[in-house]
């Protein structure tokens, strides 16, 4: 058990699982990803898209505070991000080592593409934001990222990398 799952509190009286002052939702993947399916490719992409922007937004915010709890050295904060990923059931992260201001992520087990039923293009944006969330509190900066191969479309795992500006 990692130490998000650890701290998170779930108050059944009041119908909430919190991390802190951070609330979290249990949402079944296909039930998420079955909205995206019923949008027209256009409106599919501009969802997807938002999506990836709240994430790096407002999962930046659970990050930052991961960070803040204890992880302030690089190496162990991504090692937290990574489990606190696996914790929520985002999958099994591994940061490829390198470049520090621009982490190669490899996932296994995406619940974002185990759970796509289209099949046309990478669907891992919530992965994306929270990646680009996490780059720019190593790095001081905002950098983009894009997810290069994804399960959805037949790759053993989904593998996330910084796009060149």
């Amino acid at each position: 058990m990692g130490q998000l799952q650890q701290r998170l509190k779930w108050d059944a009286p009041a119908g909430a699982i919190l991390d802190a002052d951070r609330r979290y939702v249990m949402l079944r993947a296909d039930v998420l990803m079955g909205l995206f399916a019923g949008l027209p490719p256009a409106q599919r992409a501009q969802a997807l898209d938002s999506l990836q922007a709240s994430v790096r937004k407002h999962g930046g915010a659970s990050a930052r505070a991961y960070r803040a709890a204890g992880a302030a050295d690089v190496a162990a904060f991504l090692r937290v991000m990574a489990e606190s990923a696996a914790d929520l059931g985002w999958g099994a992260w591994r940061f490829e080592p390198g470049d520090a201001a621009a982490p190669t992520l490899t996932v296994r087990n995406s619940p974002f593409a185990m759970a796509a039923s289209t099949r046309d293009r990478p669907v891992c944006h919530a992965i994306t934001g929270m990646l680009e969330a996490v780059s720019a509190l190593v790095t001081g900066e905002s950098r983009s990222f894009r997810e290069t191969r994804c399960a959805s479309m037949g790759a053993p795992c989904c593998e996330f990398q910084a796009q060149n500006e």
